[in-house]
């Protein structure tokens, strides 16, 4: 499960975090104020221009061609058209980052009323991002900028085939993991809109939408599987209801439809949810794959956390609910990200004892946009070893591969991504483990043969003291007959080799093994000639 942080920030709905490569916590927000790793109010003064009671407040992804900076693009309550990008510098302040400037201005010509939803998407060319922002009204449109290194086009906009009411609360809108659809639960606006998306160019294609057969509020939180063959829904409402319902759509079935209404309303599935829990509000899926949803308590039901263990499985779905499991009270929303962010996750044991032992490293694959050029991996351990290509890429695969160090020291196993050509991709970055392979303790013996009826000691010889020794009879006795470096034969009645072994663990852990020691047992009596005691020898 996901690591539970307790922290400072309240939301009713709208939040927004982002961590690094290995999940640790670099920033979050609600919208208006924005912390730190630490738990710090980063903007004490001024407030961003986003709003807790949004379904999505906000949104961060990196800065376009500056790796040390990252973006915070917010959007005001409802309808309050406000919009506005801060930029955080995450090399200030000792690498918990400072903010370089606050509530931005995006260039105008934007259409209809922006607020309570936005989110964004990388480019095809792995740097820019395209920020995406609803405006309400009559028309209603999906407003899209494009935020580059040299700062943010002015924005174009797409007509939505049906109006959405200005100044009611909305639900969030979402992108499929490859970037290529997009989902809007409009909420207050009892409409789920969806459609194509291409992200070389921003254009927005095919938009359809379905109306909601309660006649309320529903359509909030929203998702896709990891495959993007799935779509997940939220019936949430902000008035008294008796059911608590979670939508799943085949969407490929769902967007190739003439008549989407009519899927919607005779082939889409309904998973109802007890009333005893929290009732199920946004969604999120997760880098491993689960998708997660948020419990709001309603009436008496506990504070719930909903796991979907399993959300490509559309007919045999496992949903566990977690009651209390977060330390704070969960309420509408979840935090927001950015889609289709490529990523390798790579995993093994680091550091280890030499020992000529296989150890398996595997390597997760999220595929985003820009990664249909992806063709294999390439796998180099860093010790001189021949490179291995793998050709399994496709998106959720795990990559297994073993692999055994014969040398001590540190190595870094480097995972590149490559074209059919065998060009790198640049843009896919570089995914890296550092490995460290102690190296077991080196000594010698010194032992003299042995005297029957006598005894001699054996001795380790290696240099320093922090040393665990340990003195056996065989290989397999678990109590020492000695510990330290001497040890002693003990008397020998009988001409003969006897085996004694030691082992040497050194200040790492790192255990040399059952060493035998060979020792020499022999007869060290006088042999006489016999002599004539009347002989005499004269000179």
């Amino acid at each position: 499960m996901p690591t539970n942080i307790t922290s400072p920030l309240i939301a009713t709905q709208g939040s927004f975090t982002l961590s690094d490569r290995k999940g640790k916590l670099l920033l979050f927000s609600n919208g208006s104020k924005l912390y730190n790793a630490n738990k710090e109010i980063m903007n004490p003064t001024t407030d961003m221009v986003g709003n807790i009671d949004n379904a999505q407040s906000g949104i961060l992804f990196p800065y376009p061609g500056n790796p040390d900076k990252y973006v915070a693009v917010t959007t005001g309550r409802w309808s309050n058209d406000e919009l506005g990008y801060t930029v955080i510098d995450m090399k200030a302040n000792s690498g918990l980052g400072r903010i370089e400037s606050i509530n931005n201005l995006f260039p105008a010509g934007r259409m209809g009323k922006v607020g309570s939803s936005i989110t964004s998407v990388r480019h095809t060319n792995e740097r820019d991002y395209w920020v995406v922002a609803p405006g309400k009204g009559n028309p209603s449109y999906l407003n899209i900028w494009r935020f580059k290194p040299d700062g943010v086009d002015a924005p174009r906009y797409f007509q939505l085939p049906s109006n959405i009411t200005e100044n009611v609360a909305n639900g969030y809108i979402k992108f499929s993991p490859d970037g290529k659809y997009f989902v809007w639960g409009t909420f207050g606006g009892s409409k789920l809109f969806f459609g194509n998306f291409d992200a070389e160019t921003g254009t927005f294609s095919n938009i359809k939408y379905i109306t909601s057969s309660e006649g309320g509020n529903e359509f909030y939180g929203v998702e896709f599987s990891m495959s993007g063959k799935y779509m997940y829904v939220t019936k949430t409402a902000s008035g008294i209801i008796s059911q608590f319902i979670l939508y799943v759509f085949d969407f490929h079935a769902l967007i190739n439809s003439t008549n989407p209404q009519n899927y919607y309303l005779t082939q889409m599935k309904r998973i109802s949810f007890p009333t005893t829990g929290g009732m199920p509000a946004a969604l999120q899926l997760g880098p491993d794959g689960r998708m997660y949803i948020s419990g709001y308590p309603y009436l008496s039901s506990p504070s719930s956390f909903y796991v979907i263990e399993n959300p490509e499985q559309y007919n045999n779905l496992k949903i566990y609910r977690l009651d209390n499991f977060l330390t704070g009270t969960p309420y509408f929303g979840l935090p927001s990200f950015a889609a289709s962010w490529f990523e390798l996750r790579i995993d093994g044991e680091t550091e280890f004892c030499l020992d000529n032992v296989e150890r398996e490293y595997t390597l997760i694959i999220s595929k985003g946009v820009g990664s249909e050029q992806l063709a294999y991996t390439q796998w180099d351990f860093g010790d001189g070893s021949a490179p291995i290509k793998d050709y399994n890429i496709a998106d959720g695969s795990i990559q297994y591969h073993s692999h055994a160090y014969g040398t001590a020291g540190d190595y870094t196993i480097t995972v590149t991504c490559h074209k059919a050509n065998g060009d790198e991709i640049l843009a896919m970055g570089r995914q890296t483990l550092g490995i460290k392979a102690l190296a077991p303790p080196s000594f010698t013996v010194s032992v003299k043969d042995v005297c029957i009826g006598a005894s001699e000691t054996m001795t380790v010889n290696i240099i320093g003291d922090d040393f665990i020794i340990n003195w056996y009879n065989d290989a397999v006795n678990t109590t020492p007959i000695c510990t330290g470096k001497v040890c002693s034969t003990g008397t020998q009645n009988a001409e003969r080799i006897v085996t004694f072994y030691v082992e040497v663990i050194n200040s790492s852990g790192c255990s040399s093994g059952r060493k035998p020691i060979n020792v020499n047992v022999k007869n060290c009596g006088y042999d006489f000639i016999p002599v004539n005691p009347h002989i005499r020898i004269t000179h």
